[in-house]
């Protein structure tokens, strides 16, 4: 091989490496900066890593994301109430995109009312942008809309709603982190206005590596909705959270209110997510 073949051969083979270690860089996570806001908001979306002491980005039920997930959720429902049973089937899709903005939409594809109707429910759209972002604090502002898409015989398709919120998600140390959501409820005339509150507080115990039960994880949560008419209604729900294969990962638990109103006895509660 002739000495100019080789000078050739060694520019291609910098070149290539170069291209490689450029792009390996663009896709390296780094704090959002205030100061680059408007370039942030259009730049891809990069998946944060897991808090400094592990604790994940991953969401629970009954909980708030502070933190923007790529995923899908199929979730089924089963609520005990005086009146009867009622059994939900859900969809939801998460999508970020930029490393300022997400979107998510939830499909209840399926709602069945013991001794009533059957069919689909109110199609609820939400986008967030984030605040601020760093290894172990997300915060992000958005607004919900629920979307009067269902039918009437499960009690949907009859209001449109607007859910302005913050939410917060923060890594406390030793895989236990917090999350919380204030919100406000507008809805059309026959919907109930008022302030929401979600706080939830988990540990993750094993780590993503870990088989069968990688990123083992069990947590708290707690919702207030206070209506501006009417009584509060707090719930709890204990939950569970586990990989099951790859990206895969199964989620269960109880969600139960508190407070002197109980609109249901206790609602068990079924997941599926999918990350990608």
């Amino acid at each position: 091989m002739s000495a100019s073949v080789r000078r050739l051969a060694a520019l291609l083979t910098t070149a290539v490496l170069a291209c490689g270690a450029s792009s390996a860089l663009a896709q390296t996570w780094t704090p959002l900066e205030s100061e680059r806001f408007a370039e942030e908001l259009t730049q891809s979306w990069i998946p944060v890593p897991d808090g400094s002491s592990g604790a994940p980005r991953q969401g629970w039920l009954g909980a708030p994301d502070g933190f923007f997930t790529r995923e899908v959720h199929l979730a089924y429902d089963w609520t005990e109430t005086d009146l009867g049973d009622a059994h939900r089937i859900t969809t939801r899709f998460n999508y970020p995109l930029s490393r300022r903005f997400w979107v998510g939409v939830e499909v209840p594809v399926y709602q069945e009312l013991d001794g009533g109707g059957s069919g689909f429910g109110d199609i609820g759209v939400t986008g967030q942008v984030m605040l601020a972002e760093t290894r172990d604090l997300s915060l992000n502002a958005g607004v919900g809309f629920e979307l009067p898409t269902g039918d009437d015989s499960v009690g949907a398709g009859e209001v449109f709603g607007v859910t302005p919120q913050v939410n917060l998600w923060t890594d406390l140390g030793a895989g236990v982190s917090f999350r919380g959501r204030l919100a406000y409820s507008a809805r059309d005339e026959g919907g109930a206005d008022g302030f929401g509150l979600s706080l939830a507080l988990g540990q993750t115990v094993t780590p993503a590596e870990a088989a069968p039960l990688g990123q083992f994880t069990y947590s708290m949560a707690l919702n207030w909705f206070e209506p501006d008419d009417g009584d509060g209604v707090v719930s709890l729900t204990p939950a569970l959270r586990t990989r099951l294969v790859d990206s895969l990962f199964l989620l269960t638990g109880v969600e139960f209110p508190i407070s002197d109103d109980e609109p249901y006895d206790q609602r068990w509660i079924i997941q599926l997510v999918k990350g990608f």
